[in-house]
C-alpha cells in the first residue's frame, strides 16, 4: 500500500486536510448491471483532468506533467511535456482542453498555478490560462499566456477547468481563491467567475459585461464559489458543478450575464440561513442551482461536487444514455441526471460507489465515460456490454 497522499477540501471558511489512502475505497464498485469499469493509466499520480485526441487520452497530474494514456490503457512511460507549477494546497496542473482546430494548428491550452521557473513567474503563485506547442525540431514546447494573473491568494478554490464551446469560444472556470466570498458578486475582479476568450486570448466583444464600465470584460458569468468543473452538452448547454461550504452542493445551468448566488446564497438557501426550506426561497433575482444536495442528508450524502459530463452517442441503456454523470469526492460517488430537451432535471440515478475521490470527467469518441479517481491514481473507463 502507498503512504497516504494528502488532499485539501475546503470545507467552511477554512480548509480541512483529509487524508486519502489510496484505493481504499476502489476495490468495491457496485455499479448497475451490464456495466463495469475499466482502470486505465496505471502509474499515472494524482490526476486531474483528462482530455481525449483521437483515441489517446491526455492526463494533467497536479505536479505539473502531461502525459499520454493509450487506447489499450498502457500509460506511456515519458511525459508528453512538463510545466513548472506550485503544488500548495489545491494548486498545480488543473485543466487541459485541445483546439478544435489541433489536426492542423496542434494546439493544446492548460489552467496551472505558477511556480519558480515558470515563464514570467514573479514570486507569488497565480493562476494562468496558456497555449502550448509541442517544438518539432527539440524538447520542450512553446507557450503563448493567454489569461494571467488569475488569483490564487490562498491556495484553495482556484477553479481550473477549461473547455471550447460550439461557439469556438474557450470557457475557463475560476473560484474566489478561499479568501474572498464577497468577490463573487463584484465584476471588478476574475474570483468567483466563469470567464470567455477567443481561442487567442483575446476578448470577445460579446461578452456580456463587454461594454460595462469597471468591469473585466472576460466575464461571462458570476456569483460562484468553486465551480472547479463544469461541462457542455450536446445542445449547446453549460453545466457548472459548484463546491458548497458547510451544507449544499450544487449543479447549475450557466447563462450569459446570469448571478448564481454566492455568497449570497449557498445550494437553494441563502447562506445566512443553511435550514431553509429550499422550496420557498426567493432568489431576488439570481439565479437558482438546477440541481442541489446536502452533505448529509437523503441519498446524495458528500462535501465536494465533482461535473461532469454527458454520455452522449455512448451506447449505454436508459436511463444513463446522454445523461449527465457527476460525482462527490467526499462521498467517493458517481450519480447521473436525466435531463430534457429544455435542459431540466427529470430524475436522478446512483451510478458506482467505492471510489477514492473523484474530481473530474471525460468521454471518448465511442461516447464512454471515464470518470479522474484522483485519490486513487487511476482512471476508470465505464464500459457497457449488453
Amino acid at each position: 500500500m502507498k503512504a497516504m497522499r494528502f488532499i485539501l477540501l475546503a470545507l467552511g471558511a477554512a480548509a480541512l486536510m483529509l487524508a486519502i489512502t489510496p484505493h481504499a475505497r476502489a476495490a468495491r464498485p457496485n455499479l448497475p448491471g451490464g456495466f463495469t469499469r475499466v482502470p486505465m493509466g496505471s502509474g499515472v499520480s494524482s490526476p486531474t483532468a483528462i482530455a481525449f485526441n483521437g483515441n489517446r487520452m491526455f492526463v494533467t497530474q497536479k505536479s505539473g506533467e502531461i502525459r499520454i494514456v493509450r487506447a489499450n490503457g498502457t500509460l506511456r512511460s515519458k511525459p508528453w511535456t512538463t510545466l513548472h507549477v506550485s503544488t500548495e494546497s489545491e494548486r498545480g496542473l488543473l485543466g487541459i482542453a485541445f483546439d478544435p482546430n489541433y489536426a492542423t494548428n496542434r494546439f493544446v491550452y492548460v489552467y496551472y498555478t505558477t511556480g519558480p521557473g515558470a515563464k514570467n513567474y514573479n514570486g507569488t503563485p497565480e493562476n494562468r490560462v496558456s497555449r502550448l506547442k509541442r517544438r518539432t525540431n527539440k524538447p520542450g514546447f512553446r507557450e503563448k499566456i493567454l489569461l494571467d494573473h488569475i488569483p490564487s491568494t490562498n491556495g484553495n478554490h482556484n477553479g481550473g477547468d477549461i473547455h471550447f464551446g460550439s461557439d469556438g469560444k474557450l470557457y475557463i472556470s475560476v473560484g474566489e481563491s478561499g479568501c474572498c466570498p464577497d468577490d463573487a458578486q463584484t465584476l471588478d475582479t476574475l474570483r468567483g467567475k466563469i470567464l470567455r476568450l477567443n481561442a487567442d486570448g483575446s476578448i470577445p466583444s460579446d461578452n456580456p459585461f463587454f461594454n460595462t464600465p469597471n468591469a473585466r470584460r472576460e466575464i461571462y458569468a458570476y456569483g460562484l464559489r468553486n465551480p472547479w468543473r463544469f461541462t457542455f452538452r450536446a445542445n449547446g448547454a453549460l453545466l457548472a458543478a459548484d463546491v458548497g461550504q458547510g451544507t449544499w452542493e450544487e449543479i447549475d445551468l450557466i447563462a450569459a450575464g446570469a448571478n448564481y448566488g454566492w455568497n449570497e446564497f449557498e445550494g437553494p438557501c441563502p447562506s445566512d440561513n443553511l435550514a431553509c426550506d429550499p422550496n420557498a426561497v426567493n432568489y431576488n433575482g439570481t439565479h437558482a442551482p438546477l440541481h442541489w444536495y446536502h452533505h448529509s442528508n437523503g441519498g446524495e450524502q458528500g462535501d465536494a461536487i465533482a461535473g461532469g459530463v454527458f454520455a452522449e452517442n455512448s451506447n449505454y441503456p436508459a436511463p444513463y444514455a446522454n445523461a449527465y454523470f457527476y460525482a462527490d469526492g467526499g462521498g467517493g460517488w458517481v450519480h447521473t441526471l436525466t435531463l430534457d430537451n429544455a435542459n431540466q432535471v427529470t430524475a436522478q440515478n446512483d451510478f458506482d460507489t467505492g471510489l477514492s475521490y473523484p474530481v473530474g470527467f471525460g468521454r471518448d469518441a465511442a461516447g464512454n465515460v471515464y470518470v479522474v479517481d484522483y485519490g486513487g491514481d487511476v482512471i476508470y473507463k465505464y464500459v457497457y456490454t449488453p
